[in-house]
């Protein structure tokens, strides 16, 4: 291809992947809009009106530089051809009341990715939209990031893992590929997506709700035994269940996780320790309340993660 075509057709993708929007700023939402606003590719971040006046005001900090994100209402962008990509980074627990911001935006081609954590947001978000077709299952992991008020720090930026539940590489898939290359968004494409995402979802309950419980930093986790063999065990129940469903996670599973711990910086929080000393509502009934349903529905004992989660629950009850 000449070289006056092919730079033209760059211009001419980039145009039809620019309209993209991202839902919460929380730690993660913050240090991905802080990505794409390094790199000069164009984002919108949507809240409701009473957040884009104290957004506007007072910007966020992150690692330490002072951004002015673009922030639109739901009201603004449905003057707006519908999104080419929308990313969700809010808290599970705000995931279905935050939803209609969206509403006006999703189109027939508009591609939806849920950075949750936890297995069963995509379900929710498709539920919802009645969009099944549009949701790339997707999840972000290995970053370490810490948000206070409007101040996030990261030590790793992570990685975006996505893909389609068949494996195949897709138009969807290159899109976002498309568009993460431009933003110079770290990320892998998976062809086992479920089973990455049971992963992480293992890992998430381990590490988080231990962590959360003695109020620990990543370093308790690192080099104290007994608190390993608590987040273990309760993998080791996630793992059970994974392979009564069919998603086959194993003990290498575990290693791994633990072995990624250990890139992990030892003054880092989790975002379920973080939930725990700001005195904010967690994400426990994704972790231990959801694997204890599925357990229970199969007929497969989750004692420890049974009493994470009484544990995590009282602790939100003296708030």
């Amino acid at each position: 291809m000449p070289l006056s075509v092919q730079s033209c057709a760059t211009k001419e993708l980039y145009s039809i992947l620019k309209n993209i929007f991202l839902l919460g700023l929380g730690a993660v939402g913050a240090s991905i809009a802080a990505q794409f606003y390094d790199a000069n590719y164009p984002v919108k971040v949507i809240c409701d009106a009473k957040r884009k006046v104290g957004y506007s005001r007072n910007g966020f900090i992150v690692n330490n530089k002072n951004y002015k994100f673009n922030y639109v209402t739901n009201k603004e962008c449905k003057k707006e051809q519908p999104a080419d990509l929308v990313l969700i980074a809010v808290k599970y627990h705000h995931l279905k009341n935050a939803l209609p911001q969206l509403e006006g935006l999703i189109g027939r081609k508009t591609i939806i990715a849920s950075l949750l954590n936890g297995i069963d947001s995509e379900d929710i978000i498709a539920d919802y939209f009645k969009c099944n077709n549009n949701i790339i299952p997707a999840f972000i992991y290995k970053i370490d990031a810490i948000k206070t008020n409007n101040i996030v720090n990261y030590y790793s930026k992570g990685i975006i893992v996505f893909g389609e539940k068949n494996g195949r590489v897709t138009e969807k898939i290159n899109k976002v590929k498309d568009i993460f290359d431009k933003a110079k968004i770290n990320y892998e494409i998976s062809d086992n997506i479920l089973k990455k995402m049971w992963w992480k979802y293992m890992t998430n309950i381990g590490f988080n709700q231990t962590t959360a419980i003695l109020k620990a930093t990543y370093r308790v986790l690192q080099e104290i035994e007994y608190a390993q063999e608590l987040a273990k065990e309760a993998m080791r129940e996630t793992v059970s269940i994974s392979q009564a469903i069919n998603v086959n996670l194993s003990e290498e599973d575990i290693d791994r996780a633990m072995e990624m711990l250990k890139q992990l910086d030892p003054k880092g929080k989790t975002s379920m320790l973080q939930d725990v000393e700001a005195k904010r509502k967690t994400e426990v009934e994704m972790f231990s309340g959801k694997l204890c349903q599925i357990g229970e529905s199969l007929n497969i004992p989750t004692p420890i993660n049974h009493m994470l989660y009484n544990l995590i629950r009282t602790i939100e009850e003296t708030y």
